[in-house]
């Protein structure tokens, strides 16, 4: 993927990501000054993302919606599998919201003193946020759908698998 890059350090930050929507073509829509609503088509669904900035401590807030309604009975082992993909991670963390129904991936950054917002630092960002929800798609189906255990959806997702039948 191509994308423009711009001086933009001292841009808005939802400037930023409004101006690398753009430049993927993905839709987007500016609910506020400070925030963003993105849908992104990833490979196994398409992901709504929303973009917060928080001027008063300079963080900016990602989510990234996943559209799962787990039953009553599957909740726990969710819990359990959420616990063992954050282990996992380096940067951001998943969440379900038990009483808004909701699953979902997180990712905050603090760009303190007018440190600036640049397209890289964005693009890094939804990238990486993308590429994890969609590495770990398939074991929250698992788990969910197919009755798996945590560790064997987890284990299914992490195996790297090489060559061809």
């Amino acid at each position: 993927m191509k994308f423009s890059l711009k001086d933009n350090l001292h841009t808005h930050p939802i400037d930023v990501v409004e101006n690398l929507a753009d430049d993927f073509h993905w839709s987007a829509d500016r609910v506020a000054e400070d925030e963003i609503n993105i849908h992104i088509v990833g490979e196994w669904c398409k992901y709504n993302l929303t973009v917060h900035w928080n001027p008063n401590i300079d963080g900016l807030h990602m989510g990234i919606a996943f559209d799962f309604k787990p039953s009553k009975d599957r909740v726990i082992e969710l819990q359990k599998l959420i616990m063992l993909i954050n282990e996992q991670l380096w940067l951001g963390h998943f969440e379900y919201w038990e009483n808004s129904d909701i699953l979902m991936f997180r990712y905050g950054t603090l760009l303190a003193e007018g440190q600036g917002f640049t397209d890289i630092q964005c693009h890094t960002i939804i990238n990486h946020s993308v590429e994890t929800c969609e590495q770990y798609y398939a074991a929250f189906q698992f788990t969910l759908w197919a009755n798996k255990t945590a560790d064997q959806a987890l284990m299914a997702c992490l195996l790297d698998i090489t060559g061809s039948a």
